[in-house]
């Protein structure tokens, strides 16, 4: 695997994202710049220019190293490099040949007819061969950790995750519709990235404290022991196909503890309304009524989220609908009891009618946001 280093080294010296795939990227004889002082290739000297020193080669120049020259030099050295030594090691003597193989790159580059973004690729693919080299040679004789597999004898794994894209239904008062946009591209610069805006409330989400108080806990302050729990589904779907505003009411959890016991100390409990099945509808998923100015969709009632937080002791709870509360109610009131209460929330839960009533457990995969009143996450289930 290439390192960070010369990933960082690659991108400095190329344009920005956007020049990218406009294709505005350099050709091989850009950096001659640099001109043959800027690239003497001792052993240590090699790695401290890592990418950016070939942005001047065509594949032809880079192939005048040997693996030989690579390998007699380790990781350790170049670490040992200052800043201070780089500096002069740029104004001093270049190596000899130096300006030979760069006027070779150039003219082979030219007489190809490789193009600026191809150029840019080559020198990519080049340095990060090298590197890929360097660590190998390096790496001789080094013992190698063995990873213990994770026994999951016994036990399946439930995605409670929606795919979250560009069309994920939002309620779009309050949050604006996510856009995805790819700034690299493989036939460019030899990988893909895009870059993501989206609202932290999309998708399959966590509320956190500080989604409803101001000084409560944020999305990077959430206890990890908090977001392995057992889960408790709690079923209403045959209720809320025929009413499309019901809630959780404390009878559905004392029915649901008469069947499997007391909740768990430490539980999670999800509301399975079966809405996540109206997911690519997004009329059907949210539901508004403009003359009440109102969602059509279930929520959990007062009388539960007091049930749960005084009489049970529970990490948080959640829904497979859009909101914890019912749609028709203009005021929050259960986000905040169970926010302020310094406990979390999952909303836009899917699939919770592939889990049992009890018995499994769940793993919420929080984004780590720093200062996060929510995050994007992915949540599983071990049945």
């Amino acid at each position: 695997m290439c390192s960070p280093q010369i990933l960082a080294a690659a991108l400095a010296e190329a344009p920005p994202h956007d020049d990218l795939c406009a294709g505005h990227g350099h050709h091989a004889g850009a950096h001659h710049e640099h001109g043959a002082t800027a690239h003497g290739h001792g052993p240590a000297a090699r790695h401290e220019h890592g990418v950016a020193a070939h942005h001047g080669h065509s594949t032809i120049a880079h192939q005048t190293h040997s693996t030989a020259t690579h390998d007699r030099h380790s990781i350790a050295p170049h670490d040992a490099n200052s800043a201070a030594a780089h500096h002069e090691h740029r104004a001093g003597a270049p190596h000899e040949g130096a300006s030979a193989a760069h006027e070779l790159g150039r003219g082979a580059v030219s007489a190809e007819g490789i193009g600026r973004r191809r150029a840019l690729r080559a020198a990519l693919g080049a340095a990060l061969g090298v590197a890929g080299a360097s660590a190998a040679a390096g790496a001789v004789g080094a013992p190698r950790a063995r990873a213990q597999p994770l026994n999951l004898s016994g036990f399946s794994v439930r995605d409670l995750t929606h795919a979250v894209g560009p069309d994920f239904p939002v309620f779009n008062l309050y949050v604006r519709q996510p856009v995805q946009r790819q700034v690299m591209f493989e036939e460019i610069i030899g990988f893909n990235t895009a870059e993501w805006t989206m609202n932290e409330h999309t998708g399959t989400h966590i509320d956190v404290p500080a989604h409803s108080q101001r000084g409560l806990a944020r999305a990077d302050a959430i206890p990890v022991e908090n977001l392995v729990a057992p889960l408790c589904v709690v079923r209403i779907a045959e209720r809320a196909a025929q009413d499309t505003t019901t809630e959780l009411h404390v009878e559905d959890l004392l029915d649901w503890e008469r069947r499997n016991g007391r909740i768990p100390d430490g539980a999670f409990v999800a509301m399975d309304t079966g809405w996540y099945h109206r997911v690519h509808d997004p009329a059907a998923y949210l539901p508004f009524d403009p003359l009440r100015l109102a969602l059509l969709i279930p929520g959990i009632g007062p009388d539960a989220a007091e049930f749960l937080l005084t009489e049970r002791s529970i990490v948080g709870f959640g829904t497979d609908t859009s909101s914890l509360d019912v749609g028709t109610r203009f005021e929050p009131m259960v986000h905040r009891m169970l926010l302020r209460s310094g406990r979390y929330g999952i909303e836009n839960l899917a699939a919770l009618d592939t889990v049992p009533e009890s018995g499994a457990t769940l793993v919420v995969g929080a984004a780590k946001l720093r200062g996060g009143f929510g995050a994007p996450a992915r949540v599983l289930a071990f049945v």
